[in-house]
């Protein structure tokens, strides 16, 4: 149990109470497995807790009271807010429950976990977006609840080990769910859209995945408007096709069916030593999810003086019948690039080699002459390789 003070909340919000318990049962030492020869190690365990957050990340002090900076125009001062009132703020609560079954078996040649693992946040804090006649764009709030869960995996295989020569290999890997369960405003935050029943990772962009016009080099973008429930829906024409436009202040953004959330991330460790000799690998991977590549866009502009820009930009529409999907360049047009846009969408899939070391620890008798008591030699490399949808 604890119980934290912030200064961010007001006097009546200013303490929260926090807890938590958990417990696990060795199912290994009770009779009716214990005489399962196989079965080396079996433990279930669980726990809930929570925790609380008082950071809203661009603020993390006196988030309760408004805030003025002094400021001045020729020789006349003047005091500026800086930050609405909201006196009501309360401490953020994250409820976390996990379980899992720990083992080892086979003679412990193989050891691991499997957890199942959820997190609910409530009285989440936020900026809440608001009409900039007010004098400021947001206001912090906390009125919203989403959850997280997964299932994280974790497996040793001791592979060898007999005398001197010892081989491991550990593979982790996790999912990622996230869903916003209660929110009274849906907004926009950059690239995605708050909303109740949709991940806060799900892209919300204009869709330009109409490609490029052959005729022109224009990037076309398709058509959304919002139905009654502020869900964006295509616009058609009248034979039933997706209209599209050259003008993407003429559509809404959308979602996008994709999201920054990969389905599956994990690593892979092995561990190899012989004698005084050792070896160590780690490779990282991701499997799906989407990263909206702002580096990447922000080399692929329709031409300005002084910027450089990436070498698929020769792929750029030049003559009417070019089949691309670089629109033309013409410095200025901002209807050419959007970077918020379903173009600059790339695979967040990626595999990597992290680490690799590979040493040698002297021998006791070497150590014993040059009175030392040990001493290891090794070469170590980091970020080595990395393969991903985006090279260069």
């Amino acid at each position: 149990f604890r119980r934290d003070g912030s200064s961010s909340f007001e006097k009546e919000n200013r303490w929260g109470n926090f807890y938590s318990v958990g417990a696990s049962w060795r199912l290994d030492q009770e009779a009716f497995i214990s005489d399962i020869s196989w079965i080396n190690k079996l433990k279930l365990r669980a726990s809930y807790g929570q925790v609380g957050n008082d950071n809203l990340g661009n603020r993390d002090w006196y988030l309760s009271q408004a805030l003025f900076q002094i400021t001045s125009n020729a020789a006349n001062p003047a005091i500026l807010v800086n930050s609405i009132v909201n006196a009501d703020l309360q401490w953020e609560t994250s409820e976390n429950f996990d379980v899992a079954l720990e083992f080892a078996v086979l003679d412990n040649f193989l050891d691991g976990s499997v957890e199942f693992y959820r997190r609910n946040s409530t009285d989440l804090l936020y900026n809440l977006p608001m009409a900039l006649s007010n004098g400021l764009n947001e206001v912090p709030v906390n009125d919203a609840t989403m959850y997280n869960q997964g299932i994280e995996i974790g497996i040793t295989g001791h592979l060898i080990s007999k005398g001197d020569l010892q081989w491991d290999v550990t593979l982790l890997g996790t999912t990622f769910k996230n869903e916003i369960t209660s929110l009274p405003t849906p907004f926009i935050d950059g690239s995605k859209r708050w909303t109740e029943g949709r991940s806060r990772f799900e892209y919300f962009l204009y869709d330009a995945s109409a490609g490029v016009d052959p005729a022109t080099g224009d990037q076309l973008y398709y058509e959304y408007d919002f139905d009654a429930d502020g869900n964006s829906v295509p616009v058609l024409n009248g034979d039933g096709s997706h209209a599209t436009t050259t003008d993407w202040s003429d559509t809404q953004r959308g979602y996008t069916g994709k999201s920054a959330v990969p389905d599956f991330i994990g690593s892979v460790n092995t561990n190899l030593s012989f004698k005084g000799f050792d070896f160590s690998l780690l490779v990282t991977y991701g499997i799906g999810g989407y990263i909206l590549d702002n580096a990447y866009s922000g080399m692929m502009h329709a031409g300005s003086y002084g910027r450089s820009w990436h070498t698929d930009i020769l792929d750029a529409w030049k003559n009417p019948g070019d089949v691309t999907d670089v629109p033309r360049l013409e410095n200025g047009n901002v209807e050419l690039v959007q970077t918020q846009s379903t173009r600059f969408l790339t695979s967040a899939s990626y595999w990597a080699i992290r680490n690799a070391s590979i040493g040698y620890n002297l021998s006791p008798e070497v150590l014993n002459r040059i009175g030392l008591n040990s001493l290891r030699v090794f070469v170590t490399g980091e970020n080595l390789f990395l393969k991903s949808a985006r090279d260069g």
